[in-house]
């Protein structure tokens, strides 16, 4: 029989999880905000074009996957004011101006004739980013002190290589021609040059950086 006066470890003998996670309470925060502002503006963007594009099929898809970012959204709505009170509305920000520039870009393609645009903006630039950016966070940040920001995370990353995959069908079955090849990668290029300049969906280090020393350790509640 256990011992009841015998001291316990904190976790069991199979668990090697470590308590601090590489992101402070304030950078969680900050991240989760762009998270949150990009989330909204992909789901109004979807939103517009899906009363404009002629594709039925790619109409269905669109109306599908915005409302996924719409949900997203108020995930990290709701998770903010959880992390020591952030102010939501305050947190809800682009990382710079240059992603600004980018989602820019991204929407203006408005003609009905620009079905390839409007899915290659979001379907081969933005979703592989966020995706990127979501999975950095999620591999970096503590299992024991930031689960609900960790359930978000999975949440949204399995909607996200969803769409990326359906996005990327949809692409390939608009493209009949070597015209159409070559206005795909211009406008391609184009916004990977922005998303460069920006650094990714919550600015420089996204994604980390082979520098990157995670000399800042915290832990978010």
């Amino acid at each position: 029989m256990a011992d009841p006066s015998r001291p316990r470890a904190p976790f069991a003998p199979w668990d090697r999880r470590e308590l601090p996670g590489a992101f402070s309470v304030e950078e969680t925060a900050r991240r989760v905000g762009h998270y949150k502002w990009i989330e909204m503006k992909l789901f109004e963007a979807m939103g517009g074009w899906v009363a404009t594009v002629p594709e039925l099929d790619v109409k269905l898809r669109l109306g599908t996957h915005c409302y996924h970012h719409a949900w997203h959204s108020e995930l990290w709505h709701k998770r903010l004011p959880e992390l020591r009170e952030m102010n939501p509305e305050r947190m809800t920000v682009p990382p710079n101006d240059e992603l600004v520039a980018f989602l820019e870009a991204m929407t203006e393609p408005e003609a009905q004739e620009l079905t390839i645009e409007k899915l290659v903006g979001v379907y081969r630039v933005l979703i592989p980013r966020l995706v990127a950016a979501y999975t950095y966070h999620l591999n970096n940040t503590s299992t024991i002190t930031d689960a609900p920001t960790i359930r978000s995370l999975n949440f949204c990353l399995q909607d996200d290589m969803d769409e990326w995959r359906e996005g990327e069908m949809l692409i390939q079955s608009l493209i009949e021609t070597p015209g159409e090849v070559e206005r795909a990668a211009t406008h391609q290029a184009r916004l990977e040059k922005l998303m460069l300049a920006a650094g990714g969906i919550s600015g420089p280090g996204s994604i980390g950086s082979f520098d990157d020393t995670h000399s800042e350790e915290g832990e978010t509640v």
